[in-house]
């Protein structure tokens, strides 16, 4: 009975997981702001778009090539930098750059 309750749980809960919210994500992707330290020279109010210039999104020889790589990536500079984003919105953002640039099957 209790495993059953625990498949049920998991089925309604699983469709939330998958859905990701672009709208969202381009928000944070565009107001981020971070203060931070980068080779030796003191930056504040660092966004995205300060590291990467749109056009690495698009090139023909990019490292992501898959969902999972996106959401890692995403992941990668929320934690390097210390954005301070939830889970739900490294997956939101990616949901926003898969949608505006890389078009990768989920």
């Amino acid at each position: 009975m209790y495993k059953s309750l625990l498949v049920a749980g998991a089925c309604l809960v699983s469709p939330l997981l998958i859905a990701a919210d672009a709208e969202n994500g381009a928000e944070l992707y565009h107001e981020v702001e971070v203060d931070a330290t980068i080779q030796g020279e003191f930056r504040a109010g660092l966004n995205c778009e300060s590291c990467h210039d749109p056009a690495i999104y698009s090139r023909e020889d990019r490292r992501v090539t898959s969902w999972v790589k996106l959401e890692s990536m995403v992941e990668r500079c929320n934690t390097n930098l210390d954005v301070g984003w939830f889970p739900e919105d490294v997956t939101d953002v990616a949901a926003y750059l898969n949608e505006t640039y890389y078009k990768l099957d989920r």
